[in-house]
């Protein structure tokens, strides 16, 4: 009993994460298993005791073990209970891929995770997920996948990551394990990257206002410096403008309630109360101009529905007198009051685009590292249309 409590103290669910209970378990007993902290042979605790030590179900703990029992990590037998049938293989055997994110209660990445787990699985290998919520997490959790032996990592970093998690991936590399960065890529490690053409997108995006008769365009996004997709979004923008013989503005940033920039891009958790504060700063950013901009582009969704908030607070009407446009095509950018025209990201595609690449390393290709961009589509709904009058030059500040 007492051997049993113990293999039972090492599992801890999250109730208030956006990943499902049962994904959180089997993502728990299978990592204790790979790392061989429970043996091949081993007898683990019943449906009735994990139900018991982790206030869930016995359906949630059920449908958690027939994935292990699928996986042939497990084998249950009436009468005598269930236990451990998978056996290590040695590094150059190693069927497990690593698979990090962030913010997985975006839409966007619970796609990514199934696209990239169905075509990892079809050629054989289990994929260990992980959700790091901070950067202490991200770095603990590169180093478990170290210890469990992985052969491959597909990682959607942090924005800033820590120099810990700088070193520890460095440590991939002299391992040669072969690492696919997603959306954002890392300087100094080499590695293959897949990212949805961000430049393009926001090209297309304001492109799509200036055939409309748009001419003061200004770009609001989140106060983060340095990150890939937002800079390559940036610069989709400086083309189109300045193509046409458009100014380029100098961007609107907006900071989060409790810090001076953005530790991440994804601002889900400022929907809500916390949202207004973020409508404060846009409204004083209108308020700041002489002449306002006939159109707002923003960085992405969720910041393009509280922008569109914002306007109208202060009596902005959208698309009348102000358009604006996201970027992502999340699910809630149809179905707001004014439906978000927008770019869609094929979430699908990047998932199995960084599990082929994967699979191409871990089947012998040395060339180079790879970009691989996937390509994007434009929305075109309600929140666009074109200016009612021709606004003069606007004044930033």
């Amino acid at each position: 009993m007492v051997f049993m409590r113990d293999k039972l103290d090492k599992i801890r669910l999250d109730h208030n994460s956006y990943i499902s209970l049962h994904v959180q378990l089997h993502n728990q007993l299978r990592r204790l298993i790979v790392s061989e902290r429970w043996r091949h042979g081993e007898r683990i605790p019943t449906e009735t005791q994990l139900a018991r030590h982790l206030d869930i179900s016995r359906t949630t703990v059920r449908i958690a073990l027939q994935r292990l029992e699928v996986e042939s990590m497990i084998k249950r037998t009436a009468g005598r209970g269930t236990f451990v049938t998978w056996q290590p293989q040695g590094q150059s055997g190693s069927r497990s891929i690593g698979y990090i994110t962030h913010s997985f209660h975006n839409e966007i990445h619970n796609i990514l995770l199934g696209s990239a787990e169905t075509e990892l699985r079809s050629a054989g290998y289990q994929v260990i997920f992980s959700n790091a919520t901070t950067l202490a997490e991200e770095a603990t959790i590169l180093e478990q996948l170290l210890e469990e032996n992985i052969a491959g990592l597909i990682i959607w970093a942090s924005a800033q990551p820590a120099e810990e998690t700088f070193s520890i991936l460095q440590e991939y590399q002299r391992r040669a394990i072969p690492i696919v960065f997603l959306d954002r890529s890392m300087d100094g490690i080499e590695a293959d990257y897949v990212a949805s053409d961000n430049f393009g997108g926001a090209y297309d995006l304001i492109a799509h206002l200036i055939a409309l008769g748009h001419e003061n365009i200004v770009q609001l996004m989140p106060n983060i410096d340095g990150l890939r997709s937002i800079d390559e979004r940036h610069r989709g923008y400086v083309a189109a403008v300045t193509e046409r013989g458009l100014p380029a503005y100098a961007p609107w940033k907006v900071n989060p309630p409790e810090r001076q920039e953005f530790h991440e891009t994804d601002i889900y958790s400022l929907v809500g109360e916390k949202s207004e504060q973020i409508i404060k700063q846009v409204v004083a950013l209108m308020n700041a101009v002489e002449t306002k901009p006939t159109a707002i582009a923003c960085i992405n969704d969720i910041l393009a529905i509280i922008t569109i908030s914002a306007l109208q607070e202060i009596g902005i009407k959208v698309p009348d007198e102000v358009s604006v446009v996201g970027f992502d095509d999340i699910s809630l950018a149809s179905h707001i009051g004014v439906p978000l025209t927008t770019v869609s990201q094929d979430a699908y595609e990047l998932g199995k685009s960084a599990s082929k690449i994967l699979l191409e390393r871990l089947g012998g290709d040395q060339s180079p590292p790879r970009c691989y961009t996937v390509p994007t589509r434009l929305r075109i709904r309600a929140s666009t249309a074109a200016p009612l009058v021709d606004a003069g030059s606007i004044v930033l500040t």
